[in-house]
């Protein structure tokens, strides 16, 4: 038995004697690992154990989240009752509940978009949760779901600031990494997640190469809906010029007239509306040139 089986163990018990599980069921009470009340913190128990050290690729996202959670129980569970050993279960649970819901679809179209299906010799990169499986490695800076006042936690406050949270990054994520093949490429989701795997990097801590440009660190957007404009520019055919977007995206704003609802019934400042523009158009610029496209 793995040492990743063995994490399962003490937890086995209690995730087998749960009901199946809706996407948006709270956090189960007796998988608590732990609560930070000062800070409004929650860590819980979900079997997100198996480590496929010999991927090509790793993708990288924050933490799990509830429906990944609540997914990852019931995928354990209907593999266990399908007879399928500890090991064979824990990965199972990996390729069915990893970065799944609405947010899949979102992150296979930006990886193909990303040229990681032509990279890795595969039709499409929705086969990685299936029969291309063995080629990726699906895992979170914080392995077991972070939730943060009930909610999925986003990278405040800073993991480095909280020790539970940095004891977690090390004693779980780090010491994966460092089991995984060392050529394998990272695809951190994100500017949290680039952060943190920057700072591990130049501490030596992983040495996995990860996607640059100018030196820099760059990072994919999350393939949560929040960041569906970001997305949205990676997988544009063309990229507009900074102020042909601003002007676009402007237009488009105070055509939906969403601002009715919100700044007392008058729409944001053309100036203030475009800076925040300019700021995803030059972030997702950078990814673009990072992996010429």
């Amino acid at each position: 038995m793995t040492v990743y089986a063995k994490q399962l163990l003490p937890h086995l018990a209690t995730v087998q004697a749960l009901t199946p599980r809706q996407d948006t069921s709270p956090p189960e009470s007796s998988l608590s690992l732990w609560k930070l009340p000062d800070k409004k913190l929650t860590c819980f128990y979900a079997p997100f154990e198996h480590v496929n050290t010999k991927a090509k690729l790793i993708l990288v996202g924050i933490t799990p989240g509830r429906t990944q959670m609540n997914r990852s129980i019931n995928s354990l569970n209907q593999a266990l009752s399908n007879g399928e050993d500890l090991e064979q279960a824990l990965k199972s649970v990996k390729q069915t509940a990893s970065l799944s819901g609405t947010m899949r679809p979102r992150l296979v179209e930006m990886l193909n978009r990303l040229g990681y299906a032509d990279k890795l010799g595969i039709a499409c990169c929705s086969s990685l949760w299936a029969e291309n499986n063995d080629l990726v490695h699906f895992c979170s800076v914080l392995k077991y779901p972070i939730f943060v006042n009930g909610k999925d936690y986003c990278g405040q406050p800073n993991l480095f600031n909280v020790p539970n949270l940095q004891a977690l990054l090390f004693d779980q994520f780090v010491k994966d990494m460092q089991s995984i093949n060392p050529n394998a490429s990272i695809v951190p989701l994100g500017g949290m997640v680039a952060d943190v795997l920057t700072q591990l990097t130049l501490a030596g801590h992983i040495t996995h190469g990860l996607p640059r440009f100018e030196d820099q660190v760059v990072s994919p957007p999350h393939p949560s809906g929040a960041n569906a404009e970001s997305i949205a520019l990676i997988l544009m055919d063309d990229y507009p010029s900074l102020c042909e977007y601003q002007d676009m995206m402007y237009a488009r704003y105070l055509s939906k007239r969403g601002w009715l609802k919100k700044f007392n019934g008058q729409p944001q400042g053309e100036t203030q509306y475009k800076k925040a523009r300019a700021a995803r158009w030059y972030a997702m610029s950078r990814v673009r040139q990072a992996y010429k496209i």
